[in-house]
């Protein structure tokens, strides 16, 4: 399976993402409204309450297909995310080496952010007119970064635990066909 580009994979992904946002708005919308204009009619042959109530159905109807396209939605968010937060960690200059190298670097750079917004906000704070914005300013650049940075350690390190596990589990299939192998001729 070859991987797509990144131009491909945001030409594919945004489309959709779109049109499973609106329709899980529409749902949404839906599972509000219509169950106003069915206020009070039962269901004949279910007993139990809310489930007999026309309203709690088409509510609960809607509700879930409005989940089922926001979550189709979230997954083509999260492919998105993980294409921006690489070329993004890439414009910081963290390079592609050892991946807890990598980690550590990703670390040194959340604690430069912390400690450079930490020293910047007495500086700006006392501006008159702007301080509050530039203070707010600085509080969310420095929470953007923190939080590409924390999801990049987050993904490295999934990643080198899948690889090892990989490893592991290739290690004792081996050892599980090498047993095999040995019984039939043990008989």
């Amino acid at each position: 399976m070859e991987r797509k580009s990144l131009g491909d994979e945001i030409r594919e992904r945004v489309p959709r993402i779109v049109v499973n946002s609106i329709t899980a708005l529409i749902f949404w919308f839906v599972s509000l409204t219509a169950p106003i204009f069915v206020a009070g009619i039962t269901i004949p042959g279910i007993g139990l309450e809310p489930y007999n109530d026309t309203g709690w159905l088409i509510w609960a109807a809607a509700t879930l297909m409005g989940l089922v396209f926001l979550v189709r939605a979230l997954s083509d968010i999260i492919v998105i995310v993980d294409i921006g937060v690489e070329v993004t960690v890439r414009r910081l200059g963290v390079k592609e080496d050892r991946p807890l190298r990598r980690v550590a670097r990703d670390l040194v750079y959340i604690l430069l952010t912390m400690l450079l917004a930490a020293a910047a906000v007495p500086f700006v704070k006392p501006l008159p007119q702007f301080g509050s914005f530039l203070t707010a300013a600085i509080s969310l650049v420095s929470l953007g970064i923190f939080l590409v940075l924390i999801y990049d350690m987050g993904r490295t390190l999934y990643q080198v635990l899948e690889e090892k596990t990989k490893t592991l589990a290739g290690w004792l299939a081996g050892m599980a066909e090498r047993a095999n192998e040995r019984k039939p001729h043990d008989q």
